[in-house]
């Protein structure tokens, strides 16, 4: 059982390697840690800074001989993150037909 526990927490532990906000440099407390995705040994976890409140992304790792993690500053929240994690990535003719509609409609220069 304890085996168990422990390996639960284990993407926890690794919160300490990252430690500190990396735009502010502030240290970051556990609890502002919050899992939001979890396959197999992956772990995603969202962090918010609570003085400069930005906020990173983190993917850790647990494997049996340690752990791994990497991550990336985010303007995500929490909630967004949670939400768009899965939904599938746009699509390169998306961003052209996009790209198209605003130049066709010239809504570029009615903006101004």
């Amino acid at each position: 059982m304890l085996g168990a526990k422990r390996k639960s927490r284990s993407w926890q532990e690794a919160l300490k390697f990252i430690g500190q906000c990396p735009v502010c440099g502030e240290e970051y407390i556990d609890e502002q840690a919050k899992l939001y995705a979890k396959h197999e040994n992956a772990n995603l976890v969202h962090i918010s800074c609570l003085k400069c409140q930005s906020n990173f992304i983190a993917m850790v790792l647990v494997m049996g001989q340690g752990l791994s993690t990497i991550g990336m500053v985010s303007d995500l929240v929490f909630e967004d993150a949670k939400r768009l994690h899965g939904v599938s990535a746009i699509e390169l003719d998306e961003v052209i037909e996009a790209h198209k509609f605003f130049e066709e409609e010239n809504l570029l220069l009615k903006i101004k």
